[in-house]
Protein backbone atom coordinates (compact mmCIF):
# COMPACT_ATOMS: atom_id res chain seq x y z
CA UNK A 1 0.00 0.00 0.00
CA UNK A 2 3.00 2.52 -0.52
CA UNK A 3 3.07 5.40 -2.58
CA UNK A 4 3.52 4.50 -6.47
CA UNK A 5 6.26 4.00 -7.88
CA UNK A 6 7.38 6.32 -11.04
CA UNK A 7 7.23 3.13 -13.27
CA UNK A 8 3.89 2.70 -11.96
CA UNK A 9 3.09 6.46 -12.65
CA UNK A 10 4.35 6.68 -16.39
CA UNK A 11 2.01 3.31 -17.50
CA UNK A 12 -0.82 4.65 -15.98
CA UNK A 13 0.07 7.79 -17.91
CA UNK A 14 0.81 6.39 -21.27
CA UNK A 15 -2.31 3.82 -20.83
CA UNK A 16 -4.82 7.03 -20.51
CA UNK A 17 -2.23 9.87 -22.32
CA UNK A 18 -5.17 10.09 -25.58
CA UNK A 19 -7.93 10.22 -22.69
CA UNK A 20 -6.42 12.78 -20.68
CA UNK A 21 -4.92 15.51 -23.26
CA UNK A 22 -8.39 16.87 -23.80
CA UNK A 23 -9.16 17.26 -20.43
CA UNK A 24 -5.67 18.71 -19.31
CA UNK A 25 -6.10 21.92 -22.13
CA UNK A 26 -9.45 21.91 -20.95
CA UNK A 27 -8.30 23.41 -18.07
CA UNK A 28 -6.73 26.66 -19.47
CA UNK A 29 -10.29 27.80 -19.62
CA UNK A 30 -10.55 27.61 -16.31
CA UNK A 31 -10.37 30.68 -13.86
CA UNK A 32 -8.28 30.52 -10.85
CA UNK A 33 -10.69 29.84 -8.40
CA UNK A 34 -12.11 26.61 -10.31
CA UNK A 35 -8.66 25.35 -10.35
CA UNK A 36 -7.85 25.17 -6.88
CA UNK A 37 -11.08 22.87 -6.67
CA UNK A 38 -8.21 20.56 -8.58
CA UNK A 39 -5.92 19.00 -5.89
CA UNK A 40 -3.57 18.20 -8.56
CA UNK A 41 -3.30 21.77 -9.87
CA UNK A 42 -0.04 23.05 -8.34
CA UNK A 43 0.66 26.46 -9.60
CA UNK A 44 -0.76 28.16 -12.18
CA UNK A 45 1.54 30.91 -14.09
CA UNK A 46 2.10 33.11 -17.66
CA UNK A 47 3.25 30.12 -20.50
CA UNK A 48 3.32 30.34 -24.09
CA UNK A 49 0.37 30.55 -26.29
CA UNK A 50 0.32 27.15 -28.24
CA UNK A 51 -1.76 24.54 -26.33
CA UNK A 52 0.97 21.84 -25.19
CA UNK A 53 1.23 18.81 -22.62
CA UNK A 54 4.60 18.77 -21.12
CA UNK A 55 6.03 15.64 -19.18
CA UNK A 56 6.06 13.90 -17.19
CA UNK A 57 9.29 15.76 -15.62
CA UNK A 58 11.18 15.07 -12.69
CA UNK A 59 10.06 17.80 -9.59
CA UNK A 60 11.60 18.65 -6.43
CA UNK A 61 10.90 15.56 -3.68
CA UNK A 62 11.33 13.04 -6.10
CA UNK A 63 7.94 13.67 -7.75
CA UNK A 64 7.00 13.46 -11.61
CA UNK A 65 4.89 16.28 -12.93
CA UNK A 66 3.07 17.96 -16.14
CA UNK A 67 3.03 21.50 -17.04
CA UNK A 68 -0.06 22.45 -19.43
CA UNK A 69 0.42 25.42 -21.73
CA UNK A 70 -1.39 27.39 -24.08
CA UNK A 71 -3.62 30.86 -24.08
CA UNK A 72 -0.65 32.59 -22.15
CA UNK A 73 -0.95 30.39 -19.26
CA UNK A 74 1.14 27.47 -17.75
CA UNK A 75 -0.36 25.11 -14.99
CA UNK A 76 1.83 22.80 -13.12
CA UNK A 77 0.02 19.49 -12.38
CA UNK A 78 1.27 16.61 -10.10
CA UNK A 79 0.70 13.20 -11.86
CA UNK A 80 0.78 11.47 -8.67
CA UNK A 81 -2.34 13.00 -7.31
CA UNK A 82 -3.77 13.41 -10.70
CA UNK A 83 -3.71 10.03 -11.39
CA UNK A 84 -5.46 9.03 -8.17
CA UNK A 85 -8.16 11.68 -8.56
CA UNK A 86 -8.46 9.94 -12.17
CA UNK A 87 -8.94 6.37 -10.17
CA UNK A 88 -10.99 7.41 -7.44
CA UNK A 89 -8.73 6.57 -5.15
CA UNK A 90 -8.33 9.67 -3.10
CA UNK A 91 -10.37 8.87 0.28
CA UNK A 92 -8.89 5.34 0.09
CA UNK A 93 -5.93 6.66 0.18
CA UNK A 94 -6.86 8.83 3.47
CA UNK A 95 -7.30 5.94 5.20
CA UNK A 96 -3.78 4.13 3.94
CA UNK A 97 -2.12 5.23 7.16
CA UNK A 98 -4.50 3.07 9.32
CA UNK A 99 -4.77 -0.37 7.16
CA UNK A 100 -0.62 -0.12 7.35
CA UNK A 101 -1.02 0.42 11.35
CA UNK A 102 -2.92 -2.74 11.68
CA UNK A 103 -1.02 -5.01 8.88
CA UNK A 104 2.33 -3.60 11.64
CA UNK A 105 0.48 -5.22 14.71
CA UNK A 106 -0.44 -8.30 12.86
CA UNK A 107 3.14 -8.92 11.45
CA UNK A 108 4.20 -7.99 15.08
CA UNK A 109 2.29 -10.57 16.42
CA UNK A 110 3.35 -13.06 14.04
CA UNK A 111 7.03 -12.43 14.36
CA UNK A 112 6.57 -12.93 17.93
CA UNK A 113 4.87 -16.46 17.53
CA UNK A 114 8.16 -17.16 15.65
CA UNK A 115 10.23 -16.46 18.25
CA UNK A 116 8.74 -19.12 20.75
CA UNK A 117 8.89 -21.45 17.69
CA UNK A 118 12.31 -20.69 17.29
CA UNK A 119 13.16 -21.17 20.97
CA UNK A 120 10.93 -24.18 21.19
CA UNK A 121 13.26 -25.57 18.54
CA UNK A 122 16.34 -24.78 19.92
CA UNK A 123 15.52 -26.24 22.93
CA UNK A 124 14.63 -29.26 21.77
CA UNK A 125 17.68 -29.43 19.59
CA UNK A 126 19.34 -28.92 22.90
CA UNK A 127 17.68 -31.58 25.15
CA UNK A 128 18.80 -33.74 22.13
CA UNK A 129 22.40 -32.83 21.89
CA UNK A 130 22.68 -32.81 25.64
CA UNK A 131 21.37 -37.11 25.36
CA UNK A 132 18.46 -36.04 27.71
CA UNK A 133 15.96 -37.22 24.36
CA UNK A 134 16.54 -40.84 24.07
CA UNK A 135 13.69 -41.11 21.77
CA UNK A 136 15.27 -41.29 18.04
CA UNK A 137 12.05 -39.73 16.64
CA UNK A 138 13.16 -36.75 18.89
CA UNK A 139 14.92 -34.42 16.45
CA UNK A 140 11.26 -34.20 14.45
CA UNK A 141 10.29 -32.44 17.08
CA UNK A 142 12.60 -29.74 16.78
CA UNK A 143 12.09 -29.57 12.94
CA UNK A 144 8.36 -29.23 13.51
CA UNK A 145 8.76 -26.38 15.53
CA UNK A 146 11.43 -24.75 13.24
CA UNK A 147 9.76 -25.47 10.06
CA UNK A 148 6.44 -23.77 11.53
CA UNK A 149 8.93 -20.96 12.52
CA UNK A 150 9.57 -20.75 8.87
CA UNK A 151 6.08 -20.71 7.52
CA UNK A 152 5.27 -18.31 10.43
CA UNK A 153 8.08 -16.29 9.21
CA UNK A 154 7.24 -16.29 5.43
CA UNK A 155 3.32 -15.37 6.09
CA UNK A 156 4.61 -12.21 8.02
CA UNK A 157 6.83 -11.13 6.07
CA UNK A 158 4.55 -11.29 2.89
CA UNK A 159 2.21 -9.66 4.52
CA UNK A 160 4.98 -6.43 5.57
CA UNK A 161 6.09 -6.30 2.03
CA UNK A 162 2.95 -6.32 0.06
CA UNK A 163 0.78 -4.00 2.54
CA UNK A 164 3.30 -1.75 4.33
CA UNK A 165 6.64 -1.86 2.14
CA UNK A 166 5.56 -2.21 -1.41
CA UNK A 167 2.99 -0.07 -3.83
CA UNK A 168 -0.17 -2.65 -4.34
CA UNK A 169 -2.37 -1.22 -7.53
CA UNK A 170 -5.73 -2.65 -6.35
CA UNK A 171 -6.78 -2.24 -9.99
CA UNK A 172 -4.63 -4.44 -12.02
CA UNK A 173 -4.89 -7.87 -11.78
CA UNK A 174 -1.26 -8.66 -11.93
CA UNK A 175 -1.42 -7.01 -8.24
CA UNK A 176 -3.80 -9.68 -6.87
CA UNK A 177 -2.00 -12.30 -8.36
CA UNK A 178 0.83 -11.86 -7.07
CA UNK A 179 -0.26 -11.97 -3.06
CA UNK A 180 -2.07 -14.79 -4.01
CA UNK A 181 0.73 -15.90 -5.30
CA UNK A 182 2.72 -15.72 -2.43
CA UNK A 183 0.55 -16.39 0.43
CA UNK A 184 -0.46 -19.37 -1.54
CA UNK A 185 3.24 -20.23 -1.84
CA UNK A 186 4.34 -20.03 1.95
CA UNK A 187 1.35 -22.40 2.60
CA UNK A 188 2.02 -24.83 0.32
CA UNK A 189 5.78 -24.90 1.50
CA UNK A 190 4.92 -25.82 5.35
CA UNK A 191 2.21 -28.17 3.83
CA UNK A 192 4.91 -30.17 2.22
CA UNK A 193 7.60 -29.94 4.99
CA UNK A 194 5.02 -31.48 7.12
CA UNK A 195 4.16 -34.20 4.45
CA UNK A 196 8.08 -34.96 3.97
CA UNK A 197 8.38 -35.40 8.36
CA UNK A 198 5.12 -37.32 8.56
CA UNK A 199 7.02 -39.74 5.74
CA UNK A 200 10.13 -39.69 7.45
CA UNK A 201 8.33 -40.86 10.78
CA UNK A 202 6.32 -43.41 8.98
CA UNK A 203 9.63 -45.00 7.66
CA UNK A 204 11.15 -45.26 10.76
CA UNK A 205 8.51 -47.34 12.27
CA UNK A 206 5.34 -45.06 12.91
CA UNK A 207 3.91 -47.24 10.25
CA UNK A 208 0.36 -45.58 10.88
CA UNK A 209 1.23 -42.23 9.86
CA UNK A 210 2.25 -43.62 6.08
CA UNK A 211 -1.15 -42.74 4.55
CA UNK A 212 -1.52 -39.54 6.30
CA UNK A 213 1.07 -38.13 5.14
CA UNK A 214 0.17 -39.67 1.12
CA UNK A 215 -2.91 -37.61 1.94
CA UNK A 216 -0.86 -34.40 3.11
CA UNK A 217 1.44 -34.97 0.00
CA UNK A 218 -1.57 -35.11 -2.26
CA UNK A 219 -3.14 -32.15 -0.92
CA UNK A 220 0.21 -30.25 -1.67
CA UNK A 221 0.40 -31.55 -5.06
CA UNK A 222 -3.53 -30.47 -5.44
CA UNK A 223 -2.56 -27.06 -4.06
CA UNK A 224 0.14 -26.82 -6.34
CA UNK A 225 -1.21 -27.68 -9.40
CA UNK A 226 -4.25 -25.23 -8.92
CA UNK A 227 -2.19 -22.80 -7.66
CA UNK A 228 -0.40 -23.15 -11.50
CA UNK A 229 -3.79 -23.27 -13.19
CA UNK A 230 -4.82 -19.84 -11.44
CA UNK A 231 -1.96 -18.16 -12.50
CA UNK A 232 -1.86 -19.60 -15.73
CA UNK A 233 -5.73 -18.07 -16.19
CA UNK A 234 -5.15 -14.81 -14.68
CA UNK A 235 -1.89 -13.99 -16.95
CA UNK A 236 -4.71 -14.72 -20.06
CA UNK A 237 -6.94 -12.56 -18.89
CA UNK A 238 -5.29 -9.70 -17.78
CA UNK A 239 -3.45 -10.11 -21.51
CA UNK A 240 -6.84 -10.26 -23.03
CA UNK A 241 -7.91 -6.96 -21.14
CA UNK A 242 -4.61 -5.05 -21.84
CA UNK A 243 -5.29 -5.99 -25.53
CA UNK A 244 -8.65 -4.99 -25.05
CA UNK A 245 -7.99 -1.92 -24.05
CA UNK A 246 -5.35 -1.00 -26.70
CA UNK A 247 -7.58 -1.78 -29.76
CA UNK A 248 -9.38 1.87 -29.29
CA UNK A 249 -6.28 3.15 -29.58
CA UNK A 250 -4.96 1.72 -32.15
CA UNK A 251 -8.20 2.09 -34.15
CA UNK A 252 -8.11 5.90 -33.59
CA UNK A 253 -4.44 5.82 -35.13
CA UNK A 254 -5.14 5.28 -38.87
CA UNK A 255 -8.15 7.17 -38.75
CA UNK A 256 -6.01 9.99 -37.70
CA UNK A 257 -3.85 9.10 -41.01
CA UNK A 258 -6.39 9.11 -43.10
CA UNK A 259 -8.08 12.73 -41.87
CA UNK A 260 -3.93 13.78 -42.20
CA UNK A 261 -4.21 12.51 -45.64
CA UNK A 262 -7.57 14.12 -46.66
CA UNK A 263 -6.58 17.52 -44.81
CA UNK A 264 -3.30 17.15 -47.36
CA UNK A 265 -5.05 16.37 -50.65
CA UNK A 266 -7.29 19.19 -49.72
CA UNK A 267 -4.80 21.71 -49.02
CA UNK A 268 -2.95 20.39 -51.85
CA UNK A 269 -5.77 21.16 -54.44
CA UNK A 270 -6.47 24.70 -53.08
Amino acid sequence: MADMSPIDLLRRYEEHSQELRPLLLGLLAQSPAELARYPFVLAQRDGALPQRVRGPMPGPQGRLYLLVEGDGKCLELSLHQLIAWLMGDRHRRLAIPWFKLVYVLLSAALMLIVGSLVWHGLRELLLLLQGEEQNRLGAFSAIVFLTLALAVFDLGKTILEEEVLLHKDIFRHSTIRRTITRFIAAILIAVSIEGLLLLFKGSLGQSELLWPAVGVMGCAVGLLLALGLYVFLGARAEALLVSASQRPSLRRLPQNQSESRVQGTRAAGS
